[in-house]
C-alpha cells in the first residue's frame, strides 16, 4: 500500500497551514479520524500487530478520541481486553478518567498520531495513577517532534507503525504536490523533525 498517496487522496493528510495542539504551525495536518472508514485501515492494523510482536501486555488502552478506534481494532485482532483514557472527567456517573480495569495489568497505550508526546504522557500517567503498568505505547504515525524522547524520559518505549518522514519523503518526489507545498514541507522537516 502506498500510504502517502492514500492519505493524500482521501484527505487524511492535508496540506496548507495548520495550528497544532502544541501551538506550532505546520504545513501539513493528519486528520486520522476518518482512516477506520476505509478498508486500508486493516492493512495498518496488520502492520501494527507485526510491530508489537514480542511486547508483553495484558490490555490495550486507547487515548480518546483518535486512539480509540485503533485500540478497538488492535484489541479485537489480538483478543485482548480494551479500555480508554478520557481527556477529562465527565462530571457525572463514576467520573473516571480511565475506562476499563487496568489495576495490576501491563497496558499498551494506543493513539493515532504523536507529535510532542503531551497527550501520550498524560494518558500514561492516568493509567499509572489507576494502577496500570505502562512500559510501551504505539501510534500509527509519529510526527517525530519529540514524543519518542518524552516517553523515554518516563520509562515508556514508543512503537511507531510509520513516521511522518517516511510518508512525506514519498510525497516530496511525487507530482501530487505543488512546488510551494514541497518547499514548505522540506523547510518544516529540516527545522522540526528529530
Amino acid at each position: 500500500m502506498d500510504l502517502a498517496n492514500f492519505l493524500l487522496d482521501r484527505k487524511i493528510l492535508l496540506l496548507g497551514n495548520f495550528v497544532l495542539n502544541s501551538g506550532k504551525v505546520s504545513p501539513y495536518y493528519l486528520d486520522m479520524r476518518s482512516l477506520p472508514s476505509y478498508l486500508e485501515f486493516f492493512d495498518v492494523v496488520e502492520k501494527a500487530v507485526e510491530a508489537i510482536k514480542g511486547i508483553e501486555f495484558d490490555m490495550i488502552v486507547g487515548v480518546a478520541t483518535g486512539g480509540v478506534p485503533f485500540a478497538s481494532f488492535l484489541a479485537c485482532k489480538m483478543r485482548k481486553p480494551m479500555g480508554y483514557v478520557r481527556p477529562e472527567k465527565k462530571g457525572h456517573g463514576t467520573d473516571r478518567l480511565v475506562e476499563g480495569y487496568v489495576e495490576g495489568r501491563k497496558v499498551l497505550v494506543v493513539d493515532d498520531v504523536s507529535t510532542t508526546g503531551g497527550s501520550l504522557v498524560s494518558a500514561v500517567n492516568k493509567v499509572r495513577e489507576s494502577g496500570g503498568i505502562v512500559e510501551n505505547a504505539i501510534v500509527i504515525i509519529d510526527r517525530t517532534e519529540g514524543a519518542w524522547e518524552k516517553l523515554r524520559e518516563i520509562g515508556v518505549t514508543l512503537v511507531r507503525v510509520f513516521t511522518i518522514n517516511q510518508i512525506l519523503e514519498s510525497l516530496l518526489s511525487s507530482d501530487k504536490i505543488k512546488d510551494g507545498e514541497r518547499k514548505a514541507i522540506k523547510e518544516y522537516l529540516e527545522s522540526n523533525l528529530r
